[in-house]
This record gives structure tokens, C-alpha cells and sequence, in this order.
């Protein structure tokens, strides 16, 4: 069996694994999908196997597999299925209850349960609990997004006739400067369901599944809004068409994403925004960039916000260092994005141990340790060794772009 044999049928076997558990859950939704998954692996693994009797018992899996995802559609639209043997994949039946028509505890519809199930393993949804104050600097940017996100929602009664806000709000910049952390906050301080995806999410190798989790993604944030979109590394799923790299699968993903934030209806009472996050803005294509009517440029933190986001990198740890001292350290930090400045916070707070460590006084477990406060000197030396990733041209790049399609 070659590697790519093998491959596939371990991830038929994994697939399988997968929707036998779901469907022992009561996950119906969700196991048809793995069944399917894994029928289509086995067809595709028989494709290239010789071996007569694996391909006989490939094909009793596929066909149990296919069986099993159409006894559970069946039951999931309210039609009785045939009653499956005890050998079924699951080794269970279906309670009476379980999977009925009509909605769950929660309020949803069979078919908005339906999207649910869909992006719950690829999309992840959740309440952030990131604060303004949480990130350094970065004052117009936080405004801008108060203006886009925050204030239609807290204030609607403001954003009335032509007065409307904005629905898709593009940040740029280097990486680690807080595009992330922004989205976050924004969401936290309005309470909206935050649903975050990549472009890793929202590609997938089965034909046509990309363009479906993309619609079900809008579907569901329609339906909880409130809700923010944020999609991180837009560029990987947006660069510009007609390049020569582009396949089919490529250019349909791309089409489906348009479609479905030009057709983005958000309403007073139940707004819903799109926030996309880049390091490389000039890679996008024209039709994506225009439906983001707010292009916000996120740099490098100023001398001030870097001096903060050392104190919040230290924050719990024991040190020696005051108010001047953040400030030489602001100083000595210029060009570091906020994550360089978390890298050498992590790796300053680690010295004391470290020495500990390597002094012998850690392998007496029965000895007191007590732990050296970090002194402006450890900083002085990791920032000698920790050097800033972005370098000047790339900077001017970014100042360029801005100055020419996003804002300040």
C-alpha cells in the first residue's frame, strides 16, 4: 500500500471513528456528514488499491456507510426509515425524541439547527472577553470602530435615513500589531456573537463544501445577530482573479464571498457586520476591497502604547522597574510589533527560573524557592537578542498603501 493509499484509508477509518461517536450523541447532522466523508475516501482509495480482498472489504464499508447517512436523513425529515440491523456503525437506535422535527431546546428550527451543526467543528463562535483597555494604543483605530460597530448597535436611533453605518471594515498592517485583538473588543463591548474564521476554515478539498460553510456562516450570523464576521487573512481567500495559480475551486470560493457580503442586509434591530484582517492588502481583489467601505490602517505601536504593552506582558510577575523605566524600554523597543514586544516579555520573565534552574536550587523539592524580581538590566539584554520582524521597506509599503486606499 503506498503512502498515499494509506493515507486515504486512515482518513476513512478516522472519518468513520468520528460518526460512529456523533451518532451515538444524537449528533445525526453531523455523523451524515462524517459517513459520507468516509464513503468517499474508501471510493477514492479503491481507486489506486490492487488488493481484491481490500477492495471487497472497502466496498461493504462504503455501502454500510452511504446506508447508515440515508436511514438518518430519512428520520431527520420525518419520514420512517427501515428498521437498520443491530450491526450498524453507530450500535444504536434512534430515540423517538432525538432529532425531531420541529426545532430543539434552544428556539432553532430544524433547518437553522441544521446550519448550526454545519460550521460548529470548522467555525468557532464565541463571546470574547477582551476589553479596550486590554489593548495598548491604537486610539484611532478603536474609534473608528466604535463609529462602525459599537455605536449603531449600543445607539440605533442614531443611524437612521442616510446616516447608515458601515458594513464591512477592512483592517491592515504588519502582523501582530492587534487586528485580532481589536475585533475582539469590539465585539465584547457590544455583546455580539463573534464568529471568527479563517481562510483555513472556509477552504475545503470537497467540491462544493467551501461555498456551502460560506453560506451557512451568513445564515447563522443573520440569525444570532447581533453579529461580527471577522475573517483573519482575507487575502488568502480573496487574492486577485484571473492569476494564473487560480483553479476552479479557488475562483467559485471567491464568487460565493462576494455574493454573500454585497447581499449582507443589516438591519436596526439586528445588525451584521463583516470585519476582514490582513498583512498584505495589496493582494486582494478589487471587487473584495470595494465592498469593505472602511479600510483601517492598524501600525506599529507608538512610544507610549509600547511602554503599556510591556507593563500588560508582566503583569502578576514580580519587577523592579518604574515609570522611567517603561519609558526607556519604549524607547529601546522601536519597530517591535506588539507580539515582538510578548516575545521578549516571555522570554525576560523566564530568566529568573531559569538561573534558578540551572544553579541545581530546583532539583531540592523540598527547599524553599524563592524567585528574583526582573530587572530593567534582563530586558536591556533579550531586546540585544530579540530583534523587531518587520523591517523599514515593508513599513513604507503599508504607509504607501494606506495613504492611497485605507486611512490613518
Amino acid at each position: 500500500m503506498s503512502s498515499v493509499d494509506s493515507k486515504l484509508y486512515l482518513f476513512a477509518v478516522n472519518e468513520a471513528k468520528e460518526a460512529v461517536a456523533l451518532d451515538g450523541e444524537g449528533k445525526y447532522r453531523q455523523a451524515i456528514n462524517k459517513y459520507q466523508r468516509a464513503a468517499e475516501s474508501l471510493i477514492q482509495f479503491i481507486k489506486y488499491n490492487k488488493n481484491p480482498i481490500m477492495i471487497e472489504r472497502c466496498k461493504a464499508q462504503i455501502e454500510e456507510y452511504l446506508e447508515r447517512a440515508k436511514i438518518l436523513k430519512s428520520h431527520l425529515s420525518g419520514t420512517r426509515p427501515k428498521k437498520y440491523s443491530s450491526s450498524s456503525p453507530s450500535q444504536g437506535k434512534i430515540g423517538p425524541s432525538e432529532g425531531k422535527e420541529g426545532g430543539n431546546s434552544e428556539g432553532y428550527s430544524e433547518e437553522e439547527q441544521e446550519l448550526l451543526d454545519m460550521i460548529s467543528g470548522t467555525i468557532l463562535t464565541e463571546s470574547p472577553e477582551v476589553k479596550w483597555k486590554d489593548i495598548a494604543g491604537l486610539k484611532n483605530c478603536k474609534q473608528l470602530l466604535r463609529e462602525a460597530i459599537v455605536l449603531p448597535i449600543m445607539k440605533p436611533e442614531l443611524f437612521t435615513g442616510a446616516r447608515k453605518p458601515w458594513s464591512g471594515v477592512l483592517l491592515f498592517g504588519p502582523p501582530g500589531c492587534g487586528k485580532t485583538l481589536l475585533a475582539k473588543a469590539a465585539a465584547t463591548e457590544v455583546k455580539a456573537t463573534f464568529f471568527s474564521a479563517s481562510s483555513a476554515d472556509l477552504l475545503s478539498k470537497w467540491l462544493g463544501e467551501s461555498e456551502k460553510l460560506i453560506s451557512a456562516l451568513f445564515k447563522v450570523a443573520r440569525l444570532r445577530a447581533p453579529s461580527l464576521i471577522f475573517i483573519d487573512e482575507i487575502d488568502s481567500v480573496a487574492t486577485k482573479r484571473g492569476s494564473g495559480s487560480e483553479s476552479g475551486g479557488e475562483r467559485r470560493v471567491k464568487t460565493q464571498l462576494l455574493s454573500e457580503i454585497q447581499g449582507m442586509k443589516s438591519t436596526e434591530d439586528k445588525p451584521l457586520l463583516v470585519l476582514g484582517a490582513t498583512n498584505r492588502p495589496w493582494d486582494i481583489d478589487n471587487a473584495m476591497l470595494s465592498r469593505f467601505q472602511k479600510k483601517v490602517y492598524v501600525p506599529l505601536p507608538d512610544l507610549e502604547a509600547r511602554g503599556e504593552i510591556f507593563k500588560i506582558h508582566t503583569k502578576g510577575v514580580n519587577t523592579a522597574l518604574d515609570a522611567d523605566d517603561y519609558i526607556e524600554l519604549g524607547v529601546r523597543s522601536e519597530g517591535y510589533t506588539g507580539r515582538d514586544i510578548s516575545n521578549v516579555c516571555r522570554e525576560v520573565i523566564m530568566i529568573p527560573i531559569r538561573e534558578l534552574d540551572m544553579s541545581g536550587i530546583l532539583e531540592n523539592s523540598d527547599q524553599k524557592v524563592e524567585v528574583r524580581d526582573i530587572t530593567v538590566d534582563d530586558f536591556k539584554k533579550t531586546l540585544k537578542k530579540v530583534k523587531p520582524m518587520v523591517d523599514k521597506k515593508e513599513l513604507k509599503r503599508y504607509q504607501t498603501w494606506a495613504e492611497e486606499f485605507g486611512e490613518y
